[in-house]
């Protein structure tokens, strides 16, 4: 991986100023401030457009009826981002920008943008954003005046060591969108790609940006949207793809994050941020399947949505006491069945079958052909269901069905509950759900310790508790800041030990069933059989 002032020297060096000789300091973060709405921040929904046609999509924007007909603005866009060698300005969760506008045939504007990272909850992110229009195509330190550049840089030190790191280029068409209600939304759709030296990503999508009216009025047009065409919620900014490349980290799958809860946090409150931290891992995910080939990212997709389900539980008295009911997520069961079906391939080829490899061939030609023939089905049966899972992800009620969920999660601390249940905050909520919860997985495996691990009914009681483990460790991982330290830890690796020495046992009971149809030899099926009715046995 280049290192990042290595990085940023590759991108338009002639645009860079002259950094000091002085040594880097490294920063403490620093929160910066984001103004209220209406006062430079902007409030955005960003859809992306999985298996858009380049030459295609606008016109197909074009096309969706509440848009058809409007004025149409198109502009030819080069954005290139600024940092220090030491990425100041990214690690306080800020970007800089200078940005060249071509439109029609008139000339080029540079517009230089200040942004900062301000609040994102449910889909929607509301950045502090100050904007300059500036000459020749150089940052200018007095456009920077009157925003918050100072709290990051308040010596001037950083403002010389800053270089381009990464650019984007697209074309973009822009339309203003009116709804009955008032609202104002500008429809941004751009096409283009990410660049940061050799490293590139192509770029497809759309913004919602309110310029008046509720943030719910994104949720109705993207909703509108999404019935024509393909989306996908994309919680990911073209500034932190344009880093991931730079790192090289643009595929890495999205694993769970540790939330900052606080024990006197409103109920409400934190049921979004844990509900939204979940569903976001779900979604990025998803964005990546679309992008890359990686087995890691159909797991952690997975685990994201398992995390959902489980915090729905957690919140379940809550959620039950008002008027604000969960979506319905039937419409997500193909692409949940899809993701199932390629993560036990998954696992198959990564995990359950190279561990017995040696032990079946025993130098036996005949039984290593067989062996491969074995892994060519199994990479053959892959590629099918990573097709099905593309073409599910393509859906149009895949798309509609998950920005219902983060609409109804942007709406949740306004639900009207009862005063006693409004009224409670997370710390003495998760105490009660977390000592329910451990108590019901611990008379739970008793049960299944003394049942016959190889009777139907054993193998569905284990994969139960297998389940309920699942859940047990993610909702004391999600609530550990609010809840006792020794007592958690403990519960925690309970529930881990337990799912996972159930899982091995389970994945290989599965596996002779999953290989069957795919006409392996009946003698690898019967070893196979042998080792998984061990396995559970010895477990």
């Amino acid at each position: 991986m280049a290192a990042p002032a290595r990085a940023c020297a590759d991108v338009a060096p002639a645009l860079a100023p002259t950094a000091p000789d002085h040594a880097l300091k490294r920063r403490t973060r620093t929160a910066l401030p984001t103004p209220p709405h209406g006062h430079g921040a902007e409030v955005e929904l960003k859809l992306a457009l999985p298996g858009a046609d380049p030459l295609r999509i606008a016109a197909q924007v074009a096309a969706v009826p509440w848009l058809a007909g409007l004025p149409v603005a198109e502009q030819k866009l080069r954005n290139i981002y600024y940092d220090t060698p030491a990425q100041d300005v990214r690690r306080h969760r800020a970007a800089l920008r200078l940005r060249s506008v071509r439109q029609g045939t008139g000339g080029t504007r540079w517009l230089q943008t200040f942004k900062t990272s301000g609040q994102s909850a449910a889909g929607l992110s509301q950045r502090g954003e100050w904007e300059a229009t500036v000459r020749h195509g150089r940052l200018d330190p007095i456009a920077l005046q009157g925003t918050p550049w100072h709290v990051l840089d308040a010596d001037g030190t950083l403002l010389p060591q800053l270089a381009p790191c990464f650019e984007t280029e697209s074309t973009r068409t822009l339309r203003v969108y009116t709804a009955g209600d008032g609202s104002r939304i500008e429809v941004v759709l751009d096409v283009g790609g990410v660049r940061a030296g050799q490293a590139r990503s192509a770029l497809c999508e759309l913004e919602l940006e309110l310029l008046e009216g509720p943030p719910d009025a994104l949720f109705a047009l993207a909703d509108h949207i999404a019935t024509h065409l393909p989306v996908l919620p994309a919680p990911i900014s073209k500034a932190e793809r344009g880093w991931r490349l730079v790192d090289g980290t643009l595929q890495q799958p999205r694993r769970a994050r540790p939330l900052g809860l606080d024990e006197d946090m409103p109920v409400l409150i934190a049921a979004q941020a844990v509900l939204g931290e979940m569903l976001g891992q779900f979604v990025e995910n998803l964005g990546g399947i679309v992008e890359s080939d990686g087995a890691e990212l159909v797991h952690q997709a997975r685990v994201g949505w398992r995390r959902w389900r489980s915090a729905l539980w957690l919140f379940k008295p809550l959620l039950a006491a008002g008027p604000h009911p969960v979506p319905d997520t039937a419409p997500l069961r193909p692409l949940l069945n899809a993701l199932g079906a390629m993560r036990n391939l998954d696992v198959a080829a990564l995990e359950s079958l190279p561990p017995w490899a040696d032990a079946w061939i025993a130098g036996d030609t005949g039984r290593a052909q067989a062996w491969q023939a074995l892994e060519a089905a199994v990479a053959a049966e892959r590629r099918i269901h990573r097709a099905g899972l593309l073409a599910v992800l393509q859906s149009p009620a895949t798309g509609r069905a998950l920005l219902a969920l983060e609409r109804w999660l942007h709406a949740l601390p306004r639900a009207a509950l009862p005063a006693d249940v409004a009224g409670r905050v997370i710390g003495d909520w998760a105490a009660a759900r977390t000592q329910r919860l451990h108590a019901r997985l611990a008379a739970e495996a008793e049960e299944m310790n003394a049942a016959d691990p190889a009777t139907p009914e054993g193998l569905e009681h284990q994969h139960e508790v297998r389940l309920l483990a699942k859940r047990t460790r993610y909702v004391l991982e999600s609530l550990r800041p609010v809840l006792p330290g020794k007592r958690t830890r403990r519960w925690q690796k309970q529930a881990t030990e337990l799912q996972t020495r159930i899982g091995a046992a389970r994945d290989l009971m599965l596996l002779a069933t999953l290989l069957e149809p795919l006409g392996v030899h009946p003698g690898l099926l019967g070893f196979l059989r042998g080792v998984a009715a061990a396995r559970a046995v010895d477990d």
